[in-house]
């Protein structure tokens, strides 16, 4: 991909599985190259491990539309910022001794998503559809990139953790999917290019085949992409459209476990999206 970055959004995943590998150094390259990009993290395992150690065992839905997601309750939700704070704290470090000043922005102090609640989430259960209510999770309604551009006049490293504002309760915040979050910062900041990774190398039509691979797509042919999506991939292929359309230039989904990661992917180690033909991608 012979693209000229100038703003980025990377997302790596929380689940157990993916792996910050060489990212923090790529990151590092980009950046004194005169890049500005942006990191969205996931907290699902350090989530699943404080909830365990609070007795609590987590509760995963999936919608009649195939989408599987987490269901958040009042309790959970303090357990949830306090997964993210901490995974954002480790990156953060991590980060820092790497020399990049790495700046975590937490809603509601920090402007960046707002979201609006979803109360009850409908579960497919045996065949049954059931209801769910008293969920704290969220789908975001607007980007506010203020506070990125401030970290970005500092020469800093903006952290996104999958955190928003409810915009109907002053001071409350949300769960979040850190994918689509991902994709409205994107957006919201005219990216160049959004690289969502994972613990799979991109978009198979086999999801037990890593040779299925699909390198590249757009807009034009989603319906095909659609049909090889399952699972949490269902979830990135929908942020990878948000982005797109939001005026993102392109979309990489690939491996975290490669080395430089985000050069693999757009080198055609993932799955390349674009708007429109590949050919007026380049």
């Amino acid at each position: 991909m012979n693209r000229r970055i100038q703003r980025g959004v990377v997302k790596i995943g929380g689940a157990r599985g993916n792996a910050f590998g060489s990212l923090p150094e790529e990151i590092k390259e980009r950046m004194e190259r005169g890049e500005q990009w942006i990191l969205a993290h996931g907290a699902s395992s350090m989530m699943e491990d404080l909830s365990r150690a609070a007795g609590m065992e987590p509760l995963y839905v999936t919608s009649p539309g195939g989408f599987r997601s987490r269901f958040v309750s009042e309790g959970e939700l303090a357990l949830f910022e306090a997964a993210c704070c901490r995974f954002s704290v480790r990156l953060a470090e991590t980060l820092g001794k790497m020399g990049i000043h790495a700046v975590p922005l937490y809603p509601p102090a920090s402007k960046g998503a707002a979201a609006k609640r979803k109360d009850a989430l409908r579960s497919v259960e045996d065949g049954k559809v059931r209801i769910l209510r008293g969920n704290y999770s969220g789908s975001i309604v607007s980007f506010d990139p203020g506070d990125i551009h401030a970290v970005w006049e500092m020469g800093g490293l903006p952290l996104l953790p999958p955190l928003a504002a409810d915009e109907s309760e002053s001071g409350r915040i949300l769960n979040v999917d850190g994918d689509r979050l991902a994709a409205a910062a994107a957006a919201a900041v005219g990216a160049d290019v959004l690289a969502i990774l994972s613990n799979v190398p991109g978009l198979l039509r086999d999801p037990g085949d890593p040779a299925s691979k699909i390198d590249e797509g757009s807009l034009d042919g989603w319906e095909d992409l659609e049909r090889c999506a399952r699972g949490n991939m269902k979830r990135k292929l929908l942020a990878a459209r948000e982005a797109l359309e939001g005026g993102a230039g392109a979309v990489v989904i690939a491996d975290s476990r490669a080395s430089s990661p985000v050069e693999s992917g757009l080198s055609g180690g993932g799955t390349l999206l674009c708007r429109g033909s590949m050919a007026a991608a380049g």
